[in-house]
């Protein structure tokens, strides 16, 4: 239940409903003005609906068809130009310290330490570079279910997970509130909950996506 049940009103007459007013045991939220039952569940679903953005972030593609929607994030191009920045700064470093590797300095023992370490860092950002260009994350929704895909093109990994009606669909964050990371999480009948972020780092987008998820709820 919210901490204020101001924001939620009687659909007959119009009455912002109480504290009193709701039975968890029943589900059921009545009015005190005019007498009408509602479910709880549906109320708070309908109001979350009202409350999903009229437009996705950017960076985020929305395609809807046949009750179902499909959501695709691909990286924004500042981040592709600063990682590839990085990679090409990092690049020059590591071709300085494989040149001085066949020079006079090919003696020093840390040398190739050094220069192998630079050489792994460096394909490593490659690697980051192509996922910041290439890569994408695809939320397929339909009523009741979902699934997630993550990777290059056709290449990558898909997660399927259910979307129970009364599921607590939210936002939170790995390693409590002193970190950034941000997380998806959806209740799972298994009593395990499903969490994702598919690689997107900004709130905004994913509590986007967390509201479309709660829309279907199944």
């Amino acid at each position: 239940m919210p901490s204020s049940l101001q924001q939620f009103k009687c659909p007959g007459c119009g009455t912002p409903f109480s504290a009193a007013d709701v039975d968890n045991r029943r589900d059921t939220v009545t009015c005190g003005s005019c007498g009408l039952s509602t479910p709880w569940s549906s109320l708070v679903r309908e109001h979350e609906f009202r409350d999903v953005p009229a437009a996705p972030p950017r960076h985020l593609t929305v395609k809807s068809s046949s009750g179902k929607i499909t959501l695709t994030y691909r990286h924004s191009l500042a981040k592709i130009l600063l990682y590839t920045g990085l990679a090409v700064g990092w690049g020059i470093i590591t071709l300085v310290l494989v040149l001085l590797s066949f020079g006079p300095g090919k003696t020093d023992f840390a040398l190739p330490v050094f220069t192998t370490f630079f050489a792994i860092t460096e394909a490593f950002i490659i690697f980051l570079c192509v996922d910041m260009m290439l890569g994408k994350a695809v939320l397929r929704v339909e009523p009741g279910k979902a699934s997630l895909f993550r990777g290059i093109g056709p290449v990558g990994s898909t997660w399927t997970f259910l979307l129970p009606a009364r599921a607590l669909i939210m936002m939170e964050r790995k390693g409590g509130e002193k970190t950034d990371y941000c997380r998806i999480s959806v209740p799972q009948p298994t009593g395990r909950p499903f969490y994702f972020s598919g690689g997107i780092s900004d709130p905004e987008t994913l509590e986007y996506i967390a509201a479309v998820l709660r829309q279907f709820r199944a």
